[in-house]
């Protein structure tokens, strides 16, 4: 029985000797060699993309809108149908007119009631 205690001794002195030695260096690079030996499974990484957090930053983002913004409303131009001169002289010339206590464009009411009588 002495054997084995003094076995275990020497193991005991010389594992205390190792650490005091190994003591003053540090490894570093353990995510470096864990992704050597264990590379990620493409689930993994898909899980790793989904998590990422993305920034945006405010200010480009809104200047962006605006820019956007500002071009399509100044390109946007609203059609608008001329009319011939013929017609702007022809309802200048247009009178109003009452009947039944509503009031009618002259030449709309004869156009109604020639319309009606027939």
């Amino acid at each position: 029985m002495n054997t084995g205690n003094t076995e275990n001794t020497k193991r005991e002195a010389i594992k205390q000797q190792l650490e005091e030695e190994l003591q003053s260096i540090h490894f570093e690079g353990h995510e470096r060699v864990l992704k050597m030996t264990h590379p990620p499974t493409f689930g993994a990484r898909l899980l790793a993309l989904w998590n990422k957090e993305i920034e945006i930053p405010v200010k480009p983002i809104g200047a962006i809108g605006a820019i956007i913004l500002v071009v399509s409303l100044t390109l946007h131009h609203p059609e608008v149908k001329h009319q011939p001169q013929q017609n702007v002289q022809q309802h200048a010339n247009r009178e109003l007119i009452e009947a039944g206590g509503n009031t009618y464009w002259k030449d709309i009411y004869e156009q109604a009631v020639k319309k009606h009588e027939n």
